[in-house]
């Protein structure tokens, strides 16, 4: 399978964006943050050391729910210090997402890790599919709890090649629309 080089996936991610309908400016936007516990689906080991294979990361993100069915999410993950073996500083996980569904809901994204302390600062993509529930705490603020299978997600940390399953919590506030 062919790689994707690195420093094409931010642009990648931002060509997503342009794939906003015309109508985003009259759909509700929702900011908003929470956490993940991640966990790996197998033991990381890299020549006998064992790397850390759970923990937790914090998530901000923007959602864009024009009308029907369809809502676009840009998200930016971070994971503090000692993630997957990586000792110098934190990592950030820019992503995007594509869900369908109102309450309950499904969807596929794409995201990348960055880090100082990876060879190459950008690791390979990795993608992602989750399965959720957002339900209105009171007008205008919801909250979304989810889970997310991540293939690959661990593909540039000490050569493993690991999925991950994540629990996340999010509170966002909707800002402008009628939704």
């Amino acid at each position: 399978m062919k790689r994707l080089a690195p420093r094409r996936t931010l642009p990648l991610l931002a060509a997503l964006t342009l794939l906003l309908p015309a109508a985003a400016g009259a759909a509700e936007h929702r900011v908003g943050g929470g956490i993940h516990y991640w966990r790996t689906l197998d033991d990381v080991v890299d020549e006998g050391v064992n790397l850390k294979d759970d923990g937790t990361a914090y998530v901000a993100s923007w959602q864009i729910l024009p009308a029907g069915l369809f809502r676009f999410e840009l998200g930016l993950e971070y994971f503090p210090e000692d993630f997957g073996g990586v000792d110098a500083g934190a990592v950030y996980s820019p992503q995007a997402y594509l869900l369908v569904g109102h309450g309950l809901y499904i969807g596929a994204g794409v995201g990348t890790l960055y880090s100082d302390d990876f060879q190459d600062t950008f690791s390979d993509p990795f993608y992602a599919a989750r399965a959720g529930f957002e339900m209105s705490l009171i007008p205008r603020l919801h909250l979304d709890v989810n889970v997310n299978y991540r293939a690959n997600a661990f593909s540039e940390l000490q050569n493993a090649d690991v999925d991950t399953l994540t629990l996340g919590a999010q509170v966002r506030i909707g800002i402008g629309g009628t939704r």
